[in-house]
């Protein structure tokens, strides 16, 4: 475990964590939150924020406006914010060849395990701290009504373990990788096409008038951990399905990594 701390304590120091904070914190003001229904036209929370005299009496919600910020350009982008702290870290590890320092020292598992640890956390830490430092102002700037402290807690924590569960594309990836600008690039291509393939999956599905398919399939949507607080329904299977993902990447990523004949062993 100390190893972990020693590895989360430089990739929370590193430039990676630091732009990931601030892109995820700017990225939730992109977020579409009202639509205007004469017109059809749509808002954006800094829209609103620049015009909030004509907004004034639309009954925006700070807690309907925190909750729904997390738009198709936060999800989009999320498996590239949340892996920049680890991937900056590791790669840079890697290259210059401390990682066989390392390895020599902990041994394999150990070492493997705190990169897996600090990977997940570091990308939990960052995403949670962007989202949290964007809700604080919606909060000031906008009426509560009966939000709580308790439900911006949910909302910050199911955040958290968004971020993580998107950081394990690219934690996998850096098994076999070195460069971090492809590991960053890659997830965000292969999310792509898991998002566009789920969708005309569940287009199929609503074609042949199969509904309850369609809501089933809710809890394969990554951004769905978010609420894993708030929503009653397929929770427990919500967790056991990222569960079994995050134990995937990390076999998957140990076993590659440990046939790697120049571990400093």
């Amino acid at each position: 475990m100390s190893i972990a701390i020693k590895d989360l304590n430089k990739t929370i120091l590193s430039s990676g964590f630091a732009l990931c904070i601030v892109i995820t914190f700017c990225l939730c003001f992109t977020s579409v939150i009202y639509t205007d229904s004469t017109t059809g036209q749509e808002y954006t929370v800094i829209q609103i924020l620049l015009n909030m005299s004509d907004f004034r009496y639309s009954n925006l919600d700070a807690a309907d406006i925190f909750r729904f910020s997390v738009d198709n350009y936060l999800t989009i982008f999320l498996p590239i914010l949340s892996a920049l702290p680890y991937v900056t870290f590791f790669c840079a590890e890697r290259i210059s060849g401390c990682m066989r320092f390392g390895i020599s020292r902990s041994g394999k598992l150990r070492y493997y395990t705190a990169k897996f640890i600090s990977a997940i956390l570091s990308g939990g830490l960052a995403v949670m701290t962007g989202y949290s430092l964007y809700g604080i102002i919606i909060y000031i700037m906008f009426p509560t009504g009966e939000a709580s402290l308790t439900e911006f807690a949910q909302l910050v924590v199911g955040m958290a373990l968004y971020g993580m569960i998107s950081v394990l594309p690219a934690f996998f990836l850096s098994a076999f990788i070195k460069n971090k600008y492809i590991i960053c690039c890659l997830p965000f291509i292969i999310m792509h096409f898991y998002f566009t393939l789920l969708s005309r999956i569940q287009s199929m599905f609503i074609n042949k008038d199969r509904f309850d398919l369609v809501f089933k399939m809710d809890f394969l949507y990554p951004n769905n951990i978010r609420n894993i607080l708030i929503k009653d329904s397929n929770s427990l299977l919500i967790l056991l399905f990222y569960s079994f993902l995050s134990a995937i990447s990390f076999i998957g990523f140990y076993i590659i990594m440990s046939r790697r004949f120049d571990c400093g062993e």
